[in-house]
This record gives C-alpha cells, structure tokens and sequence, in this order.
C-alpha cells in the first residue's frame, strides 16, 4: 500500500482546508459553540458556590486543540478504510437527529439516526444509502470519542452537590468535553477527461474495504476525492463512585469495544449482506447498552466523595493557593497549624481571620497522593476549594435530562 503517498496527500490536503473562507466560518461557529457551553458551566458554578471553577477560554482552547489530533486520527482511520461519505446519506441523517433530540439530548448521536435509517433502507428501500458506510461512520466517530475521553475526558472536572433516591446530598464531579472535528472524509467524484498531473494516488486492489453502491456511467469510472467535514463529539458524565480519571478510562473502553465491535459488524457486512441488519440494529441498541452499563456501576458502588472525619475536598479553583499546594479532590484535610479539622467549618474557623504561611495536614489516600503536609507561602483565605456536603446537609441537583419539547411543555403548563 502506498502509505507515504497517502500521508502525504492528506498532508497537502490539510492545510487547504483550514485556508477555505467557507469552512473557517463553519469552524468559528463550532467553536462560538463550545464556548457557550462552558461559559453555561462557569456560570452554573458561580451561582452554587460562589467562584467559577472552569475556565471558558481554555477549555475552549484545549478541546479544539485535542478536537483537531482527533479529527486527524478520524481521517486516516476514513481514509485507510475507505467509508465513502458521499453514499452515508448525511442529509437524512442530520435531520433525523435533530427531530430525535426533541425526544431526548442523547438521541442526538448518530447511532441512533444512522440506526434507524439504516434498517428503513434494509425494510422499505427508502432512503438510498450504503448501510456498511453509514455504519462505519457511526463507529469511527465513537472509536474517536472514546480517544479524546481516554486522552482529555477526566481533566478539569465541575463540582456537583448531587440528592440521590434516598433524599442524601452527596458530592461529585461532573465531566464534560464538547470537541470541534475537523477532518477530511471521502466522497466519490466522476473521472472526466485527461487526469495527466492531478493529485492521485493508487490505492491497491483490496481498497477500498467499502465499495460503492452506485454504477458509473458507460465508459467514465470513479475517483475519490479528499473533501472537508465538521463534526462535533459531546462527552458528559458524572462521578459518584470513582475518580474521574478512573471514570473516563472505564468509560473510554467501554465506548472503544462498541465502536471495534460495530466497525467489524459494518465491515463484514459489505461481504455479508444479512449482517446488515445487525449492525443497524447494534448501533443504537449497542449505545444504550454503553450506557446502561455506565449507570448500573455507579448504581452499585457506593459514593466515595464523603468522608466521617476532616474535610473532604471536592473542588479545586485553578489558581487558588490550594492548586498551589497541590490539594485535588478526594483529599481530607485533618489539621491547620496543629488545630484538629473534623468539619468543613473548622476549616473556616482556624483561618478566622486569616493564616499567615499555614501548615495544612492532609489525608490523600482516596486522591492516591498519600498522608503529607503542606505548606503554602502566604495568606489565608481564600483558600479556593469547595467541600464534600455534610450527611444532613440540604439542598443538591437532581440531574434530570430533558428535551427541549419536555422544557416546552413545562413553559405551557405554568
């Protein structure tokens, strides 16, 4: 396989597409979006306590940074396939998970709309549309996700106060990443006239593991042609009962297995035509089990952001002298200058009114820091973290997605 000719023509093709007016504004739209998102958080935080602990721009910065490595593994993965976008019927699928999401947010995935469009082919012929490739899309895009939340999904997470069934405030983190992807895909073109110079390369026999479906006019055949795509992949979790890194690697396999397992279905489908059916249908039955699976653990396991002695840290504001000293949540402190914390208001009461150059002691077993000191140079408070709530403490969210047909309904009843 010419695999430097390949790089290379991704490589020139690249740059042209971050240089196409068109496309730029696309981009800046995604990104305006992004944006949006995470000033939502900041100011969701402010208002529960006070500080803001996400920081808009940078996430922003950040996610577009990992959007663009996951957007460059998104095409070689296309391109080495050889998913032609051009036969996914993406102008059915947009629209239907657009509808779907005045269902329910999460029906916004393609799995679901590439799912069902996919067995309406398979059942009644309409639309027209290569179910191998639809498929394929849905699992590269996922295999994708499930790499930038291995790489990217744990970092900077929010605090929440949190009311279980029981009626208990307990405290977690709330994870979520909103990633801009840029990539080239392929579509298919009719060869006309002398190609003598044009940019080609030859691909071998096996490629591409997708046929088209379509059948070129007498005497004219078909080439495939680099064309750019903006996608944009969500990531939204909670941890109640691990840590976040810990969340994100549990959530990141399990998001990888179903992409691989959909990917074969898809691929072998192109070979086996009944196997169609099932790849249609593991698509969106597959991603509900992903996240069955991701609810019945924290079900099961206990929340472990409490804590019977001290004062359990459950947020950190970056820049905060308690980023300073290296406190992260899931860390206890026991003592200020020698004086025992059993709550988060002795906390407060040993720096009344205030601590010059203090000597915290804290248990990091949960953090997996370790028992250690810390000393911080200066002046407290602000201390800049926010605490695991008490067992009687009242208030907490009750996380609840709705769509905004249910968010409508709401407005009419009042």
């Amino acid at each position: 396989m010419p695999i430097w000719e390949l790089l290379g023509l991704v490589g020139r093709a690249i740059p042209r597409m971050f240089l196409s007016p068109d496309f730029l504004v696309i981009v800046g739209l995604l990104v305006m979006l992004s944006y949006s998102q995470y000033r939502r958080r900041a100011v969701l935080e402010e208002r529960l306590f006070g500080t803001a602990f996400t920081d808009p721009p940078s996430e922003t910065i950040n996610t577009l940074l990992y959007g663009i490595l996951g957007g460059l593994f998104a095409t070689l993965t296309f391109v080495g396939i050889g998913i032609p976008l051009s036969e996914t019927g993406l102008w059915y699928v947009w629209p239907l998970a657009l509808l779907l999401m005045l269902v329910h947010p999460r029906y916004l995935c393609f799995s679901y709309a590439g799912g069902i469009l996919s067995l309406s082919h398979l059942a009644l012929g309409w639309p027209a549309l290569n179910v191998p490739a639809v498929i394929s899309l849905v699992a590269v895009l996922h295999m994708v996700e499930a790499v930038l939340i291995r790489w990217q999904g744990h970092l900077n997470p929010s605090p929440v106060y949190l009311r279980t069934g029981e009626g208990e405030v307990v405290g977690g983190l709330s994870l979520q990443k909103f990633w801009p992807l840029p990539m080239l895909t392929l579509v298919l073109v009719t060869a006309v006239g002398d190609l003598t110079g044009a940019d080609l390369v030859a691909m071998p026999d096996w490629w591409p593991l997708i046929r088209p479906e379509v059948v070129p006019e007498d005497g004219r055949g078909f080439l495939y042609m680099l064309f750019p795509m903006m996608a944009v992949l969500g990531y939204s979790d909670v941890c109640l009962s691990r840590l976040p890194k810990e969340k994100a690697v549990y959530s990141a396999r399990r998001l990888a297995l179903y992409s691989l397992l959909l990917l074969a279905a898809a691929l072998i489908s192109a070979s086996v035509r009944w196997l169609r059916w099932l790849a249609a249908l593991g698509a969106p039955l597959g991603h509900e089990l992903v996240i069955y699976l991701g609810q019945k653990e924290e079900r099961a396991n206990p929340p472990i952001f409490r804590s019977d002695y001290g004062a359990m840290v459950l947020g950190v504001k970056p820049g905060s002298p308690a980023e300073a000293m290296g406190l992260v949540p899931g860390d206890i402190i026991l003592a200020i200058n020698g004086f025992p914390v059993y709550s988060p208001d002795d906390v407060r009461q040993a720096m009344l009114p205030w601590v010059i150059d203090p000597t915290i002691t804290v248990n990091g077993r949960l953090s997996g820091k370790g028992d250690r000191t810390v000393q911080y140079k200066g002046k407290l408070p602000p201390l800049g973290v926010v605490f695991v709530p008490g067992p009687h403490a009242q208030g907490g969210l009750t996380i609840v997605s709705q769509s905004p047909f249910s968010r409508w309904l709401q407005r009419r009843e009042k």
